[in-house]
């Protein structure tokens, strides 16, 4: 401790004999608070002067004249209040060219233009097409990137401003419309309505609770239902079983149309061979062969009708529900030639076997009629009968289909069964649960609704429709700048600052102490002389210098916090604290850029200046650490900057439980460190040092 004190009041002594020693040292100490001042002082209130900005308008707009022929201009409006508007240096001119060319040859930082239709769109906009009034803005991005940020602002506050104004006519004209509609509305009919509604709404609310209650009943008997098919599941199995093997007894439609194809084409092949036999026993004369012929006849003709009255059995057996036998017209024409073949089945048995010439006479005659009624019957059979038979077969076919379709999900429905009789209770039982809290609700509302009817028929029709009318009638030009602007924002400020140059104090400060620590190193040396002193050790060699810059600093501090204090008055709610922060701010930059000078040497004072310039970028000192990149978010937190600067902060605006105390706590932890770097870790690199200390000198320029 001797040797440390011997060194530091031996370096005092020499500052104070050396006049112009004295007065450099002076200026260190004053020289970083110059730094801070000039810096706040030139921020302290940057957005007050916003209104030296020059921002250039000028309007197109041709106006626009309503019905009544009143004639109107928003555009001149919105100029005028421009006019009144201090914060910007809005700038008048007369034409959109003028207004751009100021923005292109920098004489204004940007323009608005209000276009030829904008009035025209603020009354006719909403109702034709929804066309917006247009409002162009120019911006020079060169002049200055701050400005640019200035007038974004101006322009999107004079957006506000026209959205509000848009919204206050368009609201103003309604109000105006429904006053005309409404002188016209008698009091008395708007009550009636308004019960009439009231009664409906009752009555719509009393059958759903009905409809609703039916279901609960309809739901108890189907749960009674679903527990008894429960208990028999094993017996509908079964049934479903035989149900199933029921359906695959069906007989084949296509089969059945065969046989009723077939049948008809027996009952057309018998009759063409008895109109053959007949044909024949006309061209004989022997009676013999005419008897032969006429028995063949007879067996064909009876062969015909049994073909038909199996027709007629099979067309009867089928469903009619799904074969469209056309109303029994098929039947018919069956039936009629059967009874047709009967009766020639009863002339041939009757016919005369007589030789005598008037029995030939009545023969030939009846063989002509049976010939034309075969030749009728034939005609029928291949005819009408044959095509409807055609459509009966082609029904068959597709109700064949159709079956085995049904077949296919019946097979899948039985499957199905068992599950939806399980789960059929639970379902029915949570369905019951909702119809039972609907039907108390729909109770409910008919009573609620029943209350209200009462309550508005104990006010008179003209008492009812009085605030209606007194709502729609009234100012119109109030609503619309109610509804313009329906919600007001009270601002609250949390820690308040007085103004921008108290915010960035904290900043320019700690920077400014970090700058006269390098100063210290670049003009004094870090290495204390031997001479004189018996065995000097590594760390009173250290501390012994250092003490020097230790006061120094300090002073650079004081300095500086009073300059902030009562030159330029900043906001400073705990001026004490402030102080303190300045110290062990100046004591951990001074001792941490000791350190790293006296272990690297001049490599050391190179990382000193690198590390400051990444501070001033990423420390949070001016913009948001949220908003500067991820390498500044995910480094800054490793510097000393931060915590400084929020100490700093905490006794401006305002402290926050122990914030205070723990960020100087983490701002001593650098403190810590620059004491291992310059008392431990710089000893391996001392050779190192002194070599590079030798190349530089051998350079005579370093």
């Amino acid at each position: 401790m001797q040797n440390i004190r011997k060194i530091f009041f031996r370096d005092v002594a020499a500052l104070l004999k050396n006049p112009f020693a004295l007065i450099i040292a002076g200026g260190l100490c004053i020289l970083p608070a110059l730094y801070a001042w000039f810096n706040i002082y030139s921020n302290w209130d940057p957005y007050g002067s916003t209104g030296n900005i020059k921002i250039a308008a000028a309007s197109k707009d041709r106006g626009y004249t309503d019905a009544q022929g009143s004639s109107v201009n928003v555009a001149d409006t919105v100029m005028e209040t421009l006019k009144e508007n201090k914060s910007i240096a809005w700038t008048f001119v007369d034409t959109e060219e003028e207004a751009v060319r100021g923005v292109y040859d920098g004489s204004y930082y940007a323009a608005v233009v209000f276009e030829e239709d904008f009035t025209e769109c603020m009354y006719q906009g909403f109702l034709d097409g929804l066309n917006r009034p247009t409002v162009t803005y120019y911006e020079n991005e060169k002049k200055n990137a701050v400005a640019t940020k200035i007038t974004d602002t101006a322009v999107s506050t004079l957006e506000t401003n026209i959205n509000e104004q848009y919204i206050s006519l368009v609201v103003s004209l309604l109000f105006d419309k429904q006053k005309d509609v409404v002188q016209n509305m008698e009091a008395e009919e708007i009550a009636a309505g308004i019960v009439s509604k009231m009664e409906r709404a009752k009555d719509t609310a009393n059958r759903f609770s009905s409809v609703v209650k039916s279901l609960i009943q309809a739901n108890d008997k189907l749960t009674a239902s679903i527990d008894a098919a429960n208990s028999d599941l094993n017996t509908i199995g079964g049934n479903l079983e035989h149900v199933q093997a029921d359906i695959s007894r069906v007989p084949d439609t296509k089969a059945l149309a065969d046989l009723l194809n077939a049948a008809n084409a027996q009952a057309v092949q018998s009759v063409s061979d008895a109109l053959a036999q007949l044909r024949l026993a006309q061209r004989t004369q022997i009676q013999e062969q005419k008897n032969a012929y006429y028995e063949r006849f007879g067996t064909s003709i009876s062969s015909a009708k049994s073909s038909l009255d199996q027709l007629i059995n099979s067309l009867q057996s089928l469903n009619a529900a799904t074969i469209n036998l056309s109303q029994g017209v098929i039947l018919t024409q069956l039936e009629n030639q059967s009874q047709a073949l009967s009766a020639m089945q009863q002339r041939i048995a009757s016919r005369s076997r007589s030789e005598d010439a008037g029995v030939l006479d009545q023969l030939n005659l009846m063989e002509q009629q049976l010939e034309q009624q075969i030749l009728n019957v034939q005609q029928t059979l291949q005819t009408t009968i044959s095509q409807s038979l055609v459509m009966i077969g082609n029904d068959l076919q597709k109700t064949s289909l159709e079956i085995s379709q049904v077949i296919g999900n019946m097979k899948e429905d039985i499957d199905l069964l068992s599950t939806i009789l399980k789960s059929g209770t639970a379902a029915v039982d949570l369905a019951n649960q909702s119809f039972t809290g609907m039907a108390k609700d729909l109770d409910h509302i008919s009573s609620k609704l029943d209350q209200i009817t009462d309550m508005i028929n104990e006010i008179s029709g003209a008492q009812l429709a009085q605030s209606f009318f007194d709502f729609v009638q009234g100012n119109s030009k109030e609503y619309g700048a109610f509804f313009a602007e329906p919600v007001s924002i009270e601002t609250q400020a949390v820690y308040p600052v007085d103004n921008y140059g108290s915010g960035v104090a904290p900043f320019y400060t700690t920077l400014a102490l970090w700058v006269g620590g390098v100063v210290l190193v670049s003009l004094i040396k870090v290495k204390a002389h031997t001479d004189g002193i018996e065995n000097p050790k590594t760390y009173e060699l250290f501390f012994g210098r250092y003490l020097l810059f230790f006061v120094l600093a300090l002073m650079q501090a004081a300095i500086t916090v009073w300059g902030n204090l009562y030159l330029l008055h900043i906001q400073c709610l705990y001026p004490r604290r402030f102080l303190l922060a300045a110290f062990l701010t100046s004591f951990t930059f001074s001792l941490l850029i000791y350190a790293l000078t006296i272990s690297f040497g001049d490599i050391g004072k190179a990382l000193i200046v690198v590390l400051m310039v990444i501070q001033i970028a990423g420390s949070s000192g001016t913009y948001p650490i949220e908003i500067l990149p991820q390498f500044y978010q995910k480094l800054y937190i490793f510097f000393p900057f931060p915590y400084a600067i929020h100490a700093m902060r905490e006794a401006i605006a305002g402290m926050y439980e122990h914030d205070f105390a723990l960020y100087l706590l983490q701002l001593l932890i650098f403190a810590g460190a620059a004491l291992a770097l310059g008392l431990v870790i710089r000893l391996p690199f001392r050779k190192f040092y002194h070599f590079v200390e030798r190349r530089m000198e051998d350079t005579e320029m370093m």
